[in-house]
């Protein structure tokens, strides 16, 4: 089976990785309560939570719309 090594070389990275997609939900322009429904995702399914926020979360609109141009 898994030994000590094995999880923790599993769990830390999936931990760092969910802390940062929290950070970066948090970030975000999405309401309050879509922030909220995607943190508890992250919490209950850290890895499945993830991945499912990376591919169909919300998307910044391209930075290109969002810059003012001046002619």
């Amino acid at each position: 089976m898994f030994s000590l090594e094995t999880g923790s070389m599993i769990v830390i990275p999936v931990l760092l990785i969910s802390l940062w997609v929290v950070t970066k939900i948090f970030q975000s322009n999405e309401k309050s309560a879509v922030k909220v429904l995607w943190t508890i995702t992250i919490f209950i399914l850290p890895a499945i939570g993830c991945a499912l926020w990376y591919f169909i979360g919300p998307r910044r609109e391209n930075s290109a719309k969002n810059k003012l141009h001046f002619h």
